[in-house]
């Protein structure tokens, strides 16, 4: 009985054996691209191209550490900004429309399959090709201004990426992520 009931077992196994070899491992659904994911956020923009950058920008960042890895460039940089293990981004964006431009800066947080949530966003009007990103690595200590010249800047150490928000001759603002309240930061930083 034992001998029939294994040998059973056997056919039974062989038969489902070459559909189980087809199946194979599940697929992870690809990373869209970036233009569709501010399209699916921001119906009618597109992302900002270095193109569109002041050539003062260009001569800028031409050279710049903050742009030696692949995600990141002076419009969008890819890194996990608030530390859940998927990559976000930190976007420039624009739309033409009839009286001129539209531009926004995005942070989108990754949730990983290719799912991304809007975090922030900042519109600005006729200031794309001034405005740039920089990146700063986690660990990096900036010093932040306060609104009294009397106090002294204060110190940050980052616990995670961040992103410079630059505005061609007129300041920088740091964009952080603060894990205490799950959400980003945005301060002056003092030269």
């Amino acid at each position: 009985m034992r001998i029939a009931a294994v040998a059973c077992l056997a056919a039974l196994m062989t038969l489902h054996a070459p559909a189980l070899a087809q199946e194979g491992p599940q697929k992870i659904p690809a990373e869209p691209p970036l233009a569709a994911i501010v399209a699916h956020f921001f119906p009618g923009y597109t992302p900002v191209t270095l193109g569109d950058l002041a050539a003062e920008v260009g001569a800028l960042t031409v050279k710049d550490a903050a742009y030696d890895h692949s995600d990141r460039s002076p419009t969008a940089i890819r890194a996990d900004f608030d530390g859940n293990g998927h990559a976000d981004y930190a976007v420039l964006i624009k739309k033409h429309t009839a009286s001129g431009s539209d531009e926004i800066f995005a942070v989108l947080l990754g949730h990983g399959q290719g799912r991304y949530a809007k975090a922030m966003e900042s519109f600005f009007g006729g200031l794309s090709e001034d405005i740039y990103l920089g990146y700063m690595p986690p660990g990096t200590e900036v010093r932040l201004t306060v609104a009294s010249p009397v106090l002294e800047p204060i110190p940050l150490r980052l616990d995670a990426p961040a992103v410079i928000l630059n505005v061609l001759d007129q300041g920088r603002d740091i964009l952080y992520w603060d894990a205490g309240p799950d959400m980003f930061r945005r301060a002056s930083i003092a030269d």
